[in-house]
């Protein structure tokens, strides 16, 4: 049974202790609002969410000298852990783990594959290839994607110079012979047509399987002595690496700068080249029905890439299959910060 208290009030009580006891009452009532909570109140609690940040937005390499050392930020390797296989393996592991939970990956690029990574096992190869193509991939399409854009706003804004720098990139049909100073309405349609098909992106699936393919999990001679992933040709002795069974061949394997740079010329070859008009169409198709772009279905028209034809497409999707690729086709960077 509870006691009932009756409060007398004295009669020489001062207007201080009025306010004392007023204090101490909001005090309370302060104390009482923190225990109940946002959800009592019905405000919603703030949600934080944290980016890695990334300054300049045309940049696709991030130096790693400067990156912080993986003890402070598992999420980076500094230039003297990148041949650590200790220090290697373990942020692969993380990446991956990313990636298979629908993590966004952190804006990492590698400029070229480690060294040793021949002398990893089967295993630990394959995922530290995968882990260090993956974002550049991702980069690549993003690259692909902002290009698109600024095609769209060329023409648009009428800009002839802007859309005469793309017509030569992407290799539209006849440019040399276009007077691009005075092109007529008809003109600067079919070519926005032609180039609505070719700046599009690329299967993540399909450009993992073609670099494993192609660099032999990254442990290629090519790959490790010139970036080259994806095996394109050119006949510029000065750009490319001789076959070692082969140096009377008038062809050599180009060699990039970074393994950036041959993601990104992979990307131009299959977005320009006429050998690969079919895969165009097709993409567009997809997008046009509302319908995603899988590599399992985009590598049916790849007979072009190699010499081996139409067993070149089953190899594709065979290594895509074995590999479980598909997992990595919707995988997503991590926001820009300003």
């Amino acid at each position: 049974m509870f006691q009932k208290f009756v409060y007398l009030k004295p009669k020489n009580i001062s207007s201080s202790n009025d306010i004392n006891y007023f204090l101490i009452f909001l005090a309370f009532f302060v104390c009482l609002s923190g225990f109940l909570g946002p959800r009592f109140w019905d405000i919603n609690s703030p949600n934080f969410k944290f980016f890695l940040s990334e300054i300049d937005l045309g940049n696709s390499q991030i130096n790693i000298n400067k990156l912080e050392k993986l003890k402070l930020n598992k999420n980076y390797l500094s230039s003297d852990q990148l041949n650590n296989k200790i220090a290697v393996l373990e942020w692969s592991k993380q990446i991956l783990k990313k990636a298979k939970n629908k993590t966004p990956l952190p804006r990492m690029y590698f400029n070229n594959i480690p060294r040793e990574i021949k002398q990893f096992e089967t295993k630990e190869r394959k995922d530290v290839f995968l882990s260090i193509l993956l974002p550049i991939a991702l980069r690549g399409n993003e690259l692909v994607s902002s290009e698109r854009k600024l095609m769209k706003i060329a023409f648009a804004t009428n800009n002839i110079y802007k859309i005469e720098h793309f017509a030569k990139k992407y290799n539209v049909k006849n440019y040399k012979e276009i007077n691009f100073s005075s092109l007529n309405s008809l003109q600067i349609k079919i070519i926005k047509e032609e180039l609505m098909l070719k700046i599009n992106q690329i299967p993540v699936s399909m450009i993992l399987a073609q670099a494993i393919i192609e660099s032999g999990w990254g442990s290629s001679r090519f790959a490790i002595e010139g970036n080259a992933l994806f095996g394109e040709w050119t006949w510029k002795n000065d750009y490319g690496i001789k076959p070692k069974g082969n140096l009377d061949a008038k062809f050599a394997v180009k060699k990039f700068k970074t393994i950036s740079d041959s993601l990104n010329s992979y990307i131009l070859n299959l977005n320009s080249h006429f050998a690969y008009k079919e895969m165009r169409i097709y993409r567009a198709l997809m997008h046009k029905t509302g319908r995603s772009v899988k590599g399992i279905d985009t590598a049916n028209y790849l007979k072009n890439y190699a010499e081996i034809g139409a067993k070149y497409i089953k190899k594709v999707k065979n290594m895509i299959k074995g590999n479980n690729l598909n997992e990595f086709e919707n995988s997503k960077l991590e926001r820009y910060v300003n």
